[in-house]
C-alpha cells in the first residue's frame, strides 16, 4: 500500500474557509484512495495576518516539514503543493530519495514566476532537479512553460486541472435569463490587481454603444479605489457596481444573472473563475493572451476570444450584444457543457490515479 505525505502552504481555516480548497480536496482525493492511515498532512492552518505572522507560520511549516521526512516508509509519495516555499527542505529530502521518496512538485501559477525571477530559487530547483520525478501542472499551456522555463522533461510533467466545479454553478445555469430587453450585464469576478487588467475592462466598457449596459465587478484587492475612480472619470460611476469580494456560495446565483463573463487577465495558469462562469451558462469572453483558457474556451462556441486591448474588448462585446436570443441561447447551451468536464471525479480522482500510475511504472 503506498503512502502520500502532502506539504502546502495554503489550507482552508474557519476565518478563511475558500483559502486553498483545490489541497484539501486533493487530501480528501488521496485519502479516499489510500485510506486515512497512509496519507499525511504538513500545512498552514492558518492565513498570515502580518509579516512577523508570516515569518513565524512558514518557519514552523519548514521545521514541520523535516521532522515528517524521517517517519515515512519506503516509496512514500512525496506531493508539494506551491513549491517555491519549500525548495531548502526539498533539497535534504532530495538526499533521502533513493532510500524513500517519490517526489511530486504540483505548481499552481505564481510559484512557477518565483523560481524564475530569482537566483536563489533557481540555483534550489537545479540543485534537486534530477531528484524530482514528476511535476504536475494546471494545463497545457502552463505544462510547455514549466518545461521551458525550468529546462525540465516534458515527458516527466503531467496535466491535472487544479480545481472541480461545484454542483452550485451549475444548478444555477437555470437561472438564467436569455432576453435582450432586459439590463445587458456584463460580469466579471476578479481580485482587483494591476495584473488582472481590470482597467482596460472598464475603458472599453465606457466605449460601448450599448443602451442599456451595466457591469458588475466582484471582488476586491489593492486596486478598487483606483478603478472606482477611473469609473467616475469614464463617465459611467452610475452603470458600475463594485460589489468587493462575497463569499463562494453567493457566487453561482450572482454570476447566472450575467448576460455575458468578461476575463481580461492577461496571465494566469488556467483561469479557473471562467470555467465556473461556463458551468453556470454564461458565455466568455476572454484575453488572446491568456493561452490557457483554449482549455476550455471555444471561439464562437461558448464564447469569443479578443485582441488590441480595449478596443478588441469592446468589439467583442458589442458583437456578443448583437446576437439573437436563439444564438445567445446556443452559447449558454455550449457553456453548460463545460462543468461536466470539472467534476470531482474528472479532476481530483483521475490527478491521484496519474501520479500513482507513473509511480508504478516507475518503480517496474
Amino acid at each position: 500500500m503506498s503512502h502520500v505525505l502532502l506539504w502546502t502552504n495554503m489550507y482552508p481555516t474557519a476565518s478563511a474557509p475558500h483559502y486553498g480548497t483545490f489541497v484539501r480536496s486533493t487530501e480528501q482525493a488521496w485519502r479516499k484512495a489510500l485510506g486515512d492511515e497512509n496519507v499525511e498532512l504538513v500545512a498552514i492552518k492558518e492565513k498570515p495576518s502580518g509579516a512577523l505572522s508570516k515569518i513565524k507560520l512558514y518557519a514552523g511549516l519548514l521545521g514541520r516539514c523535516c521532522v515528517s521526512l524521517f517517519k515515512q516508509p519506503v516509496g512514500t509519495v512525496l506531493e508539494v503543493h506551491y513549491p517555491v516555499y519549500f525548495l531548502p527542505v526539498l533539497y535534504l529530502a532530495s538526499l533521502m530519495k533513493a532510500k524513500r521518496f517519490y517526489i511530486v512538485l504540483r505548481f499552481h501559477g505564481t510559484d512557477l514566476d518565483q523560481i524564475v525571477q530569482s537566483s536563489l530559487f533557481r540555483m534550489l530547483f537545479q540543485r534537486i532537479q534530477k531528484r524530482i520525478d514528476l511535476c504536475v501542472a494546471p494545463s497545457d499551456y502552463f505544462r510547455q512553460k514549466l518545461s521551458h522555463e525550468l529546462h525540465f522533461p516534458i515527458e516527466r510533467i503531467i496535466k491535472v486541472y487544479p480545481d472541480n466545479i461545484g454542483e452550485e454553478f451549475i444548478a444555477a445555469s437555470k437561472a438564467l435569463n436569455i432576453s435582450t430587453e432586459d439590463a445587458f450585464t456584463i460580469g466579471c469576478v476578479s481580485r482587483l490587481e494591476l495584473n488582472k487588467n481590470c482597467q482596460e475592462l472598464l475603458h472599453a466598457f465606457a466605449e460601448l454603444t450599448i443602451p442599456n449596459k451595466r457591469l458588475v465587478m466582484i471582488g476586491d484587492g489593492t486596486q478598487r479605489q483606483a478603478l472606482e475612480m477611473l469609473a467616475e472619470r469614464l463617465n459611467v460611476r452610475e452603470l458600475v457596481t463594485f460589489t468587493g469580494a462575497l463569499p463562494r456560495t453567493k457566487l453561482p446565483n450572482k454570476i447566472a444573472q450575467f448576460s455575458v463573463f468578461v476575463f481580461p487577465s492577461v496571465k494566469e495558469s488556467f483561469g479557473l473563475v471562467a470555467v465556473e462562469a461556463l458551468a453556470c451558462g454564461v458565455p466568455v469572453i476572454a484575453n488572446a493572451k491568456l493561452h490557457a483558457a483554449k482549455e476550455y474556451l471555444e471561439e464562437a462556441r461558448n464564447g469569443f476570444f479578443y485582441d488590441n486591448g480595449k478596443e478588441g474588448l469592446r468589439e467583442a462585446i458589442e458583437t456578443f450584444y448583437a446576437l439573437s436570443p436563439a444564438q445567445r441561447l446556443a452559447l449558454s447551451e455550449q457553456s453548460m457543457l463545460v462543468g461536466r468536464q470539472f467534476s470531482y471525479e474528472q479532476v481530483f480522482t483521475q490527478g491521484v490515479s496519474l501520479i500513482l500510475g507513473r509511480q508504478q511504472g516507475a518503480s517496474q
